[in-house]
């Protein structure tokens, strides 16, 4: 009888990548209720897209290059949402003003679950911390916790009666230049109801899956649904459905992430920009301490830098260093 292990026979599944992912925004509800920011937020984002993919085409020696456009939305968070019919047709109509497509729409309570697929308690899996030396264990792990550091925190000081005062000792950062920046990063708490994710962990998942790099069992995760295939039920509501030209009334009912573009390039891409509010800055700061502790899937990694490398493109060996943004002031 021969024995093999379940890994030697996964197969990693290949797909098209885009060369660049770029977020044009993620607004939080009140935001969405004002029109005008969303319109200034397009027209803002409009001009680093156009200015990014130039940049990217002389990179490439003059060759076209694959940029797809993507848009999330807070529906994991946020109840009090737009239906997905006007909500679309907003955001759609704001970005064309600004000269500008949205490729893609994908829903954030998807980065929780995604079908059968608890993609948040995955890639929370996937997290490895290693601890600095000089440090204890006295912490708990990161799967207990529910806490990722990107260093030491301040050791909880041992008070001894009638002893010497205790010295402070001050937090480290792992990866520090000359001075540290240390953050400890909540990926979830546990409710009533259940886990409840944080927003740097589901944005991590996010990042993720725009890279390409998230995989069951070698096969991909969040393949887009084009728009097309949500057809007219002919008969009463169908969920995942429309209704003549409407989309389903709640957004649970539609696809994780929807095409709305036939033409678009690509959904996953070797590298990503987000164009965000400076609100999103402590939470990227939080999402790139996440995804420099991740570690995915090996066959995938290896994949995708073969197929950046057979194009003419060299990526960072850090996955965290595909990452990239653009900081908006107040809208």
């Amino acid at each position: 009888m021969t024995y093999e292990e379940t890994s030697a026979k996964q197969r990693t599944e290949r797909f098209g990548m885009s060369h660049l992912s770029i977020e044009v925004g993620h607004l939080y509800a009140d935001d969405l209720a004002r029109t005008d920011a969303l319109k200034e937020q397009m027209a803002s984002a409009a001009a680093w897209v156009h200015g990014t993919t130039e940049a990217l085409s002389k990179r490439l020696g003059g060759r076209t290059p694959r940029v797809s456009t993507c848009y999330l939305v807070d529906d994991y968070f946020h109840q009090d949402l737009p239906d997905p019919e006007h909500l679309i047709a907003q955001v759609s109509e704001a970005a064309a003003a600004a000269g500008l497509r949205i490729d893609y729409l994908a829903r954030e309570s998807a980065c929780d679950r995604m079908g059968p697929l608890q993609l948040a308690a995955l890639v929370a899996d996937r997290i490895v911390f290693e601890p600095p030396p000089g440090t204890n264990g006295s912490r708990p792990p990161v799967s207990d916790l529910g806490w990722l550091p990107n260093g030491v925190p301040t050791p909880k000081p041992r008070g001894i009666a009638m002893g010497a005062p205790l010295r402070w000792i001050p937090p480290s950062q792992n990866s520090r230049r000359e001075h540290s920046v240390f953050l400890d990063v909540e990926l979830w708490n546990d409710t009533p109801k259940g886990r409840r994710w944080s927003c740097p962990m589901l944005a991590a998942v996010w990042q993720l899956i725009r890279l390409g790099v998230l995989r069951d069992q070698g096969k991909r995760i969040g393949v887009p649904e084009p728009v097309e295939s949500l057809v007219p039920a002919e008969h009463g509501h169908v969920p995942g459905q429309r209704l003549g030209n409407r989309f389903p009334d709640r957004w649970s009912e539609m696809p994780p992430i929807l095409q709305l573009d036939k033409k678009a390039f690509p959904f996953p891409a070797y590298r990503t920009v987000s164009v965000l509010s400076t609100d999103f800055l402590e939470v990227e700061h939080a999402v790139r301490v996440i995804c420099g502790s991740v570690r995915p899937d090996a066959g995938a990694l290896d994949q995708i830098r073969k197929s950046a490398e057979r194009e003419g493109m060299s990526l960072p060996e850090e996955l965290v260093d595909r990452l990239s943004y653009v900081f908006q002031g107040p809208l």
